[in-house]
């Protein structure tokens, strides 16, 4: 884990939450912790939303990633200006996140999957998209979209 995704990590570490509003993240930045002022700590979160560090969830909160809910922050741990100049590890779209965890489920290949996609749009006579398409391959396969529910909302009510 980088010192970025530290950063980002241990509020919902420290405050033992699975999500956070923009407020309480702001004020353990700037208050809580002294680490940046009110600018900073902001474009962090923006830089946590864009690296996928950080999703919303349907209340508007700030929820960590999965993958970092059980890391530690290390004793005396203070991050440096690097982290807002660093390169951004780049974010999966949740369809190809979801299409690799199907096919490691079903053993299908991705362009499978994919044909198996545009025959389910074909059916609805393209009234749906992809991301619904993916909802609907990952149930038949028993796939738990639930960790990706926000960000596949947010897709879907965007077309």
């Amino acid at each position: 884990m980088g010192e970025l995704e530290i950063t980002i990590a241990a509020p919902f570490i420290h405050m033992r939450s699975s999500a956070l509003s923009q407020m309480k993240l702001v004020f353990y930045y700037t208050q809580d912790k002294r680490w940046m002022g009110l600018d900073d700590a902001k474009k962090l979160i923006t830089i946590g939303l864009t690296a996928g560090i950080l999703t919303k969830d349907e209340h508007g909160e700030f929820v960590l990633a999965e993958s970092l809910r059980e890391e530690k922050v290390p004793l005396g741990f203070r991050p440096t200006d690097e982290i807002f100049s660093a390169p951004l590890p780049e974010k999966k779209d949740v369809l190809d996140v979801l299409l690799a965890e199907v096919s490691a489920k079903s053993g299908v290949e991705t362009k499978a999957l994919v044909s198996e996609m545009s025959e389910i749009r074909a059916h609805f006579d393209n009234l749906i998209g992809d991301y619904a398409a993916i909802v609907l391959l990952a149930k038949k396969y028993g796939v738990d979209v639930a960790p990706h529910r926000a960000e596949l909302l947010s897709h879907i009510e965007s077309m």
